[in-house]
């Protein structure tokens, strides 16, 4: 087996909100622990994304970067099976195995 390492910078933390925000609020309507506050935010996912904009906005770098790395760990499947699925639409005989994130 081959473990693939990627090493990134610049991360454009508005996208990468845009993106998860809406798994979230999925999770929230699925009934995972959201509360008052998740459900509200559940059926507005433009709401959600506004709010995580301007509380990404007011966090530490290193606060970012461990928020990133709890939420690609939690959305761990939904992730490799995305990832499965763009590689196998492309053709690329690749076996995905794992995805893994570690703060280095």
């Amino acid at each position: 087996m081959i473990e693939v390492k990627i090493l990134v910078d610049h991360i454009n933390y508005e996208s990468v909100a845009e993106f998860l925000v809406p798994l979230l609020a999925e999770s929230m309507k699925n009934g995972e622990k959201g509360g008052i506050l998740g459900s509200v935010l559940a059926g507005n996912p433009e709401m959600a994304t506004n709010m995580a904009r301007t509380i990404l906005k007011t966090m530490s770098q290193e606060k970012k970067d461990e928020l990133l790395l709890q939420m690609l760990a939690k959305h761990r499947e939904k992730i490799l099976g995305g990832a499965r699925n763009a590689l196998g639409k492309k053709g690329i005989g690749v076996e995905l195995c794992d995805i893994s994130a570690k703060k280095v």
